[in-house]
């Protein structure tokens, strides 16, 4: 217990001072008091990409709830006729503008890249909201294209009572029975964040409990019961600062308790630096970074390890290279991690992941999808020792040793035919259904 008493009080001693970056805002900028818009698509469809939207449309004020908007910005889509998708998009009015509402339309085709969905989708909005920023103080600024202010401007201080700081609370579980078996699952997560210009402090708690039981009947005399049980929680840390452009610095914390990986307690402390070949004001369209951290992995076991640990703390590093890109042609996004243990005797006790996946336009019309991820693994310090019966393999209680991890998806698309695609019909849509195997 004292490690985890000493980690969590490191971890308050390095939040503090991020925690203590408030200072007053005493300046008002026309960017503060111009219109404020609430972005809702709740489909998540491929055009609505928020942080691409902040980016392209900076004469607004983006806000997080309803109730602080001066228009609420509604997006619902229905798929067309030739594949594609027509975008209902509903500006209603809050506030001084209550009672005013407009609603136009954008039709994507079914050969458009997310990108050019994204670009025509934002076309579409500043075409809607200029009629609403045109009585705020930044109309002045609005011609029929709109020059963003210099950057300083633009990221000028917006009064905020809250300082930058959201809160999330989640509480998750399912429940399925059959007549032979019963799965029981609950998942719980609290996480606060701060992002400025300079800094990210992100602070995040959770917790798993699964359960699994499966009840099995050989004769009106002999019935056995077998239960699975899995348990997680703990608790991380990042604060990462800023040092320009192409460069910055973080230290990342996290204390964690798993029952399937046999450990009663893993602390791990690891500063880090970060450096993006290209700006990170780009990092809508494109990132590339290169992340190298190193610290001290400590952890507790509940079973002695194939090792005859108990416990041990050992040096770590990591490096991680992830790539990202959206483009006219498709999005693309791959990452690299290699990490090791650093004490004597356990150099060669690493791992490498490789994880990737794509949205590519070949030609018109064709498409190609792809997602993977694979895995060399040689640091299975957690291996508990001993055997394992045939119902904890069965039901998988623990992880067992291996080498490698994998898992791959694959699709392939190709639409030709009509190039007119602005029809909505929606009969035969609604409804569902499904099929249920009782035994």
């Amino acid at each position: 217990m004292r490690p985890v008493l000493a980690a969590v009080g490191l971890m308050c001693a390095l939040v503090v001072p991020a925690l203590a970056q408030n200072p007053p805002d005493t300046t008002r900028s026309a960017q503060d008091s111009t219109l404020r818009v609430f972005f809702d698509c709740p489909n998540f469809d491929r055009g609505c990409d928020f942080d691409f939207m902040r980016t392209e449309i900076g004469f607004v004020n983006w806000v997080r709830n309803r109730e602080d908007a001066d228009v609420h910005i509604l997006i619902s889509t229905q798929q067309t006729g030739g594949g594609g998708d027509d975008y209902t998009i509903t500006f209603i009015g809050l506030k001084r503008f209550r009672g005013t509402t407009d609603t136009l339309h954008y039709i994507s085709n079914t050969t458009d890249t997310r990108d050019e969905i994204r670009k025509g989708l934002a076309h579409v909005l500043k075409l809607g909201l200029i009629r609403f920023v045109a009585t705020t103080p930044l109309s002045s600024r609005i011609e029929v294209s709109y020059s963003a202010p210099a950057a300083a401007q633009t990221s000028a201080a917006v009064h905020d009572p809250w300082n930058y700081w959201v809160f999330r609370i989640s509480l998750n579980g399912s429940y399925q029975a059959q007549k032979t078996n019963n799965d029981f699952s609950a998942f719980t997560n609290v996480s606060a964040r701060r992002v400025t210009e300079r800094w990210k402090v992100s602070i995040g708690l959770s917790g798993g409990y699964q359960e699994s039981n499966v009840h099995f009947r050989q004769d009106s005399v002999t019935a056995f019961t077998f239960r699975a049980l899995n348990r997680n929680y703990g608790g991380n840390v990042l604060v990462a600062r800023s040092l320009g452009s192409h460069w910055s610095a973080g230290l990342t914390g996290s204390v964690t308790h798993a029952t399937f990986v046999n450990q009663a307690h893993q602390i791990r402390i690891t500063p880090a630096i970060e450096y993006d070949f290209f700006p990170y004001s780009q990092s809508t369209r494109g990132l590339m970074t290169l992340r190298y951290a190193i610290g001290v992995n400590q952890a507790d076991y509940i079973d002695t390890t194939v090792y005859d640990k108990t416990s041990e703390a050992l040096p770590i590093q990591t490096l991680t290279l992830s790539v990202s890109a959206t483009q006219p042609w498709g999005t693309i996004s791959a990452s690299a991690q290699g990490s090791t243990f650093l004490r004597s005797g356990t150099i060669n006790k690493n791992s490498l992941t490789f994880f990737g996946s794509t949205s590519l336009r070949l030609v018109r019309g064709l498409n190609v999808n792809f997602f993977g991820f694979a895995s060399i693994v040689h640091d299975q310090l957690f291996l508990p020792k001993g055997g394992a019966d045939e119902v904890t393999v069965l039901l998988k209680r623990r992880q067992f040793e291996t080498s490698f991890f994998y898992q791959a998806f694959f699709g392939l698309s190709y639409s030709f035919g009509s190039i007119y695609n602005n029809i909505v019909n929606p009969r035969f849509e609604g409804g569902g259904g499904g099929v249920f195997f009782i035994d």
